[in-house]
């Protein structure tokens, strides 16, 4: 952390300020605030792309929101368990069935556990569209 002694002139006394740098950045880049659901009626790309927004927050209740119970650890959910650094976002899913759709993505982890690696990994989310026409996650991981 850099830090730096500032003087600042109040009134007539000077007061030295001490800043760090390294802490102003870090609380910078931290948002406290929750992911915002995706609106009713998204499609599959929109609903993984907040998921994907909640998993790199820490923000497990928005994610768990946009998934289905079988979405569980060990089944696809990373959230709480490891630290998503960074994501590519959803490009074209594969369709194997009506109401299917399968995104693979890149997540750059760090706490890995023994299902993923630190740095890059290639990471898979099959998302189904339920009764009511909404769009969820109900599994994932490293291979479809």
């Amino acid at each position: 952390m850099r830090t730096a002694i500032l003087t600042l002139v109040w009134g007539r006394r000077a007061l030295p300020v001490v800043l760090g740098f390294g802490l102003l950045a870090g609380c910078a880049s931290t948002s406290s605030a929750p992911i915002a659901l995706p609106s009713a009626g998204a499609d599959a790309r929109a609903v993984l792309s907040a998921y994907l927004e909640a998993l790199k927050a820490g923000d497990c209740r928005t994610a768990s929101e946009l998934a289905t119970s079988t979405f569980s650890f060990g089944n696809g959910e990373l959230c709480g368990h490891l630290t998503v650094r960074s994501s590519t976002g959803p490009g074209q899913p594969a369709l194997p069935g009506n109401g299917e759709a399968i995104f693979s993505t890149v997540l750059t982890v760090s706490g890995a556990d023994g299902s993923m690696r630190n740095g890059d990994n290639t990471w898979f989310y099959v998302l189904k569209q339920q009764a009511d026409g909404q769009w969820r996650l109900v599994g994932g991981g490293s291979g479809p």
